[in-house]
């Protein structure tokens, strides 16, 4: 999306590592736990993520409920959390719509 925000499907333990190897410094989860059954939970991401020295954020959300906190809570992460950032949810589109929501509001 930009120089500091990709936005991605979802991700897995084993690959965050390598996100941090590729310089990312934050990773933003919006997928609620329990969405699927082979999706990892936010709690094995958070480990993963601080292993790999990445600032981790669980924002979940149903892409039918999203609100503007949501949306405000998102630009207050963006703009607190060090950049590039990878933000997921389990396609990409969820993240999509919360970053498109955030730069309509003129939050970005």
């Amino acid at each position: 999306m930009t120089d500091n925000l990709t936005i991605y499907k979802q991700i897995y333990p084993v690959q965050c590592a390598k996100i941090a190897e590729l310089g990312y410094r934050s990773v933003i989860n919006v997928r609620p736990d329990d969405e699927h059954i082979a999706q990892p939970s936010s709690g094995e991401l958070a480990a993963a993520t601080e292993q790999a020295n990445l600032a981790y954020h669980h924002l979940p959300f149903d892409d039918e409920h999203l609100s503007l906190v949501t949306v405000e809570q998102f630009a207050a992460f963006y703009h607190s959390i060090p950049k590039p950032i990878l933000m997921f949810c389990g396609t990409g589109a969820r993240a999509k719509l919360l970053y498109q929501s955030a730069l309509m509001q003129g939050l970005l």
